[in-house]
């Protein structure tokens, strides 16, 4: 069974006026008792001297049990005389004739203390009568006949008790009052007391909760109470700036964690989800899984799945993990209160660019061996022979044609990396964008081979971009449709100015990724041809560097295999988007936006 805290303050107020009560009525009883009985003895004393002097005046020979009931009946008490040989010889309260039966009274204590001299003393219940009574006795005087030796004179009891009960009862019950009148002071005192610490209880209780606004209010004079509500409310100030502080560091660090490019996964020893980053959801694809998961009905991957499990007993070091089209590096790292951290890093784009780049290097390294094999042939023929004079000038038109594939070669890489490395800048102004293509389909058919190939030009619009820029964007598809369509085909090119919602360019996402050209008009530009086309597995990657669909008719057509990352570059450059649609042996629809001129 619980208590309140004032139940025990009250029951020891009880305890306490309760003890004092009956101490006092235990002492005033027997002090009363006390006085009461020495007033008698005084009272006794007197009547005693009293007594001896009617006995010396009295004639000899006189009667002493009629002298005893003449004393007794002036005193008011019992009087008594007894003879030398300790035998009644008169008594006020016993008949006459009965004397003789009374027992001896020499050996009775208020005798013997007579008989040592002066007055003697005692307490007790009369043998006699039954009552109790305070004895006095003294020696009489002596008696030429032989008359009593001594006087006694006793004092009933009774009126004294009779005081004593109802002294007693008179304090008994204004102590009981008291301690009724004490008790309620003290319950509302122990109430008083015990308020602060209910509130100080209450208070606690809904700190413990989570209740960090609660506080005790120091309204009361007990300086010991008004110190603890003190020492409260600086704890849970304290707890509350701790926490605040934890909170911060705790959302700093989950901030921190969910901007890390890394995915993380925290795990606890029996390999259930403690944390997820952003990273990490988006690698494995879920939802902010429920605190505590197992890690088996969140990730699917078997391989992933089992690393995880196995890194809460086992450090696992950096090893490569193929997730659907992802590439990760996964590496965990034990905690020391258990469980580990895991680690998602993707890299899936650098294996990508890793891949690019040794295509890059092996397609530079071919394309250039190509042609300096070729050049260092004839050169070697040319110097150890002497080949006639038709051979010569034609292996001197070779090396002649090789060099200026070297240089459109060399021209095109240094133009794709100042592309790429952010060194152009579009100057921005007015471009009729269908004469310029009018004008590069001109160069194009004077200064190359004759071809059976009809033009059309369609549409007109000005764009908002560098002129220079859209000519050698121009220049690469044009030259890319004459040289991949046969003779008797057909190169058109669509100009058409374009509403600011409308960008028929973006579907393959190679155009503007940063949204900058977004909410304006433009003008889009299709360069159409009904050549050999592309198939569909090549499209993602024909604005890549050296990427050839068909690498053996890409040899006999020539070219570089930059011109489409060069239009992408360029493009992107001015703000633009471009997209690829081809159908094999059907031709190819090459369709890229530029701002429209303001």
């Amino acid at each position: 069974m619980r208590i309140r805290i004032h139940h025990p303050l009250f029951a020891g107020f009880l305890g306490v006026v309760g003890l004092l009560v009956v101490l006092v009525v235990s002492l005033v009883g027997t002090g009363l008792r006390r006085e009461l009985v020495s007033i008698t003895r005084t009272e006794l004393e007197r009547e005693l001297a009293l007594a001896q002097l009617v006995v010396e005046n009295a004639p000899p020979g006189f009667d002493a049990d009629s002298l005893a009931g003449t004393l007794s009946g002036r005193l008011g008490h019992r009087v008594t005389f007894v003879g030398a040989d300790g035998r009644v010889v008169g008594d006020s309260h016993v008949e006459r004739s009965e004397l003789g039966g009374l027992e001896n009274h020499l050996e009775r204590p208020e005798i013997q203390a007579a008989r040592e001299g002066g007055t003697g003393f005692a307490e007790r219940a009369s043998g006699t009568v039954g009552t109790p009574f305070l004895y006095a006795a003294a020696t009489a005087v002596a008696q030429p006949s032989g008359g009593p030796a001594y006087i006694r004179i006793a004092s009933t009891l009774g009126e004294v008790q009779a005081t004593l009960a109802r002294s007693t009862r008179a304090v008994a019950f204004t102590g009981l009052a008291a301690m009724v009148i004490a008790l309620v002071a003290a319950y509302l005192v122990s109430r008083a007391l015990a308020r602060p610490l209910v509130v100080l209880s209450d208070r606690a209780r809904r700190l413990a909760h989570g209740d960090l606004s609660s506080r005790v209010s120091r309204n009361t004079r007990v300086q010991e109470l008004d110190e603890l509500a003190l020492a409260f409310n600086r704890l849970a100030d304290e707890l509350q700036a701790r926490l605040n502080e934890l909170g911060r560091e705790r959302d700093e660090m989950q901030a921190l964690i969910d901007c890390m490019a890394e995915g993380v996964i925290a795990l606890t020893e029996d390999a259930r989800i403690l944390r997820v980053n952003r990273a990490a959801r988006e690698v494995l694809q879920i939802p902010d899984p429920p605190l505590y998961s197992p890690v088996g009905a969140v990730v699917r991957h078997p391989e992933l799945r089992a690393l995880l499990e196995e890194s809460v007993g086992d450090p696992v070091r950096a090893q490569d993990v193929a997730l659907r089209d992802r590439s990760l590096i996964v590496s965990s790292r034990m905690l020391d209160q258990g469980g580990a951290v895991t680690t998602l890093l993707d890299v899936t784009e650098r294996r990508r660019l890793e891949k690019v780049r040794q295509d890059f290097v092996a397609n530079a390294s071919h394309e250039l061996k190509t042609p300096l094999t070729s050049m260092r042939g004839f050169a070697e023929t040319l110097i150890e022979d002497d080949p006639p004079e038709q051979l010569r000038k034609e292996f001197l038109k070779s090396i002649h044609n090789n060099t200026v594939r070297l240089q459109l070669l060399v021209d095109d890489l240094l133009d794709l990396s100042r592309l790429e490395s952010g060194g152009w800048r579009a100057r921005e102004e007015r471009v009729d964008v269908a004469d310029v293509a009018d004008r590069v389909w001109a160069d194009l058919v004077d200064g190359g081979p004759d071809r059976d190939l009809a033009f059309n030009l369609k549409g007109d619009g000005v764009a908002w971009a560098d002129e220079q820029g859209v000519e050698q964007i121009l220049r690469n598809l044009l030259d890319n449709a004459r040289r991949y369509t046969p003779d008797g085909g057909k190169v058109k090119v669509v100009v058409k100015a374009l509403e600011a919602h409308d960008d028929p360019a973006a579907g393959d996402g190679s155009g503007d990724k940063n949204g900058d050209g977004e909410g304006i008009p433009r003008v889009a530009v299709s360069v159409i041809d009904n050549g050999s086309g592309i198939p569909s597995s090549s499209i993602p990657r024909v604005f890549e560097r050296f990427y050839r669909a068909d690498t053996s008719r890409a040899r006999e057509v020539g070219g570089t295999g930059l011109g489409l990352a060069i239009v992408r570059h360029l493009i992107q450059a001015m703000n633009g988007t471009v997209s690829v649609e081809s159908e094999l042996g059907r031709g190819s629809t090459v369709r890229f936006t530029l701002p429209a001129a303001r």
